[in-house]
């Protein structure tokens, strides 16, 4: 069985590092897995690259694309993306033949709206966002939210309208594709369920997986050394890619949090940790002890670093199954966390920390201190973190939904 997964790049972002991770994980299973990306980072002999001239391509097109959407609305802070134009990428997939096509992020013009609907082999969608059943965005506006579920409607001249117009280019190019959808986590199933583009299609719910070789509880003394980390210091961790300039992570939330605090309880033992940013400004001043970290990107360092801390903390307003929050549970580490998107998904019990109802400073200040004060077992965490996402369960949940497609 030959599957080839489709996403922008293979290690960098949170899609596509957990797509690699389901390509490694198929290949361990005895998959004949491989994948195209346009930004190759891996040395895997199994991920397969475009040539200099469709990279430049798909550049010199997104570079379009993003001067169009700088006109559009401003309302929604999220990554958008129109893939309107043709990018060529169809015939590297052809000249592959795979049996299966396992999308995954394929924003910044990858692959045409219309290009998907000439894809010839069975097509299998992880959803790692909600742009494939929304319009440009790949989260939804907060303010204007559900109109994935019945069609955009329109707001005004072209410029305000462009979602609706990507959203209509979808429904007519790609319905008469059957398009098996894998959600990671149930939030986002309920999504694609709901969806006008994808209600009759089938659904599948399967979490993203992490080899528990790599992460792993290690001790915390020795953690903090590598990083440089106070011994005897409460540390918590908050970090993603752009983790304190993207809204979407909270950040100004977590902000609010510490300050209210530093007011109701004496904090002088608690400094925070940052990664995914290599500094703060002004305005970012939580009168804490901070250490930002910049970006750690290899699963060692990461693994490390969230055995070196306390617990971590993911203010999101909107994710569907972070790899964030993966990587703290496998390493032992537990986590707080808003009650939205797929993080119940992972916070499925006390073992695994808390999550906070309400979305506000209040409430997440009041779950952060009393996780804090609470003796966590590293080894609990990681091993049941481990029967939820075990490389080889998720890998062959994967391989009995290729078998429906193969004859």
């Amino acid at each position: 069985m030959k599957v080839l997964h489709l996403c922008y790049s293979d290690l960098s972002g949170g899609a596509a590092r957990a797509a690699y991770r389901i390509h490694i994980a198929q290949r361990r299973l005895g998959i004949d897995s491989h994948m195209l990306v346009i930004n190759k980072l891996s040395d895997n002999d199994y991920v397969h690259t475009v040539s200099k001239w469709c990279h430049i391509r798909i550049k010199i097109l997104n570079f379009v694309a993003t001067s169009i959407l700088k006109f559009k609305i401003k309302n929604n802070p999220v990554v958008h993306s129109i893939n309107i134009f043709p990018s060529g990428v169809v015939k590297y997939i052809n000249k592959l033949n795979p049996q299966i096509v396992n999308l995954h992020w394929i924003g910044c013009n990858m692959l045409s709206i219309h290009e998907v609907s000439k894809i010839q082999q069975q097509i299998v969608w992880t959803l790692h966002d909600m742009w494939a059943f929304s319009g440009c965005e790949h989260y939804e506006d907060l303010n204007s939210p559900c109109q994935y579920v019945n069609g955009y409607k329109s707001e005004g001249f072209f410029t305000s309208d462009l979602n609706k117009i990507i959203f209509s280019l979808k429904v007519k190019k790609w319905k008469r594709k059957k398009i098996h959808l894998i959600a990671p986590s149930n939030w986002m199933g309920d999504c694609a369920k709901n969806s006008f583009l994808f209600k009759g299609n089938k659904i599948s719910v399967i979490s993203n997986c992490i080899d528990h070789k790599k992460y792993k509880p290690v001790y915390k003394q020795f953690a903090r050394y590598v990083f440089g980390l106070p011994k005897e210091k409460k540390l918590i961790l908050f970090g993603a890619m752009s983790s304190t300039s993207d809204v979407r992570k909270g950040y100004s939330l977590l902000k609010d949090a510490l300050a209210i605090m530093k007011i109701k309880e004496n904090v002088d033992d608690i400094e925070l940790v940052i990664f995914g940013a290599s500094k703060g400004s002004y305005s970012d001043n939580v009168n804490m002890k901070e250490h930002y970290l910049g970006t750690l990107a290899d699963d060692v360092s990461l693994s490390l670093l969230y055995s070196a801390v306390d617990i971590f903390v993911a203010p999101s307003l909107q994710d569907n199954l972070p790899n964030t929050l993966v990587e703290s549970l496998a390493s032992g580490t537990p986590c707080v966390a808003f009650n939205i998107g797929g993080m119940s998904d992972l916070i499925s019990s006390e073992i695994f920390g808390s999550l906070v109802d309400e979305v506000d400073s209040n409430s997440l200040a009041d779950s952060i201190m009393t996780l804090l004060k609470m003796k966590a077992n590293p080894n609990l965490i990681s091993e049941k973190s481990a029967k939820l996402r075990n490389e080889s369960s998720i890998a062959q949940q994967y391989y009995e939904i290729y078998k429906l497609y193969i004859n």
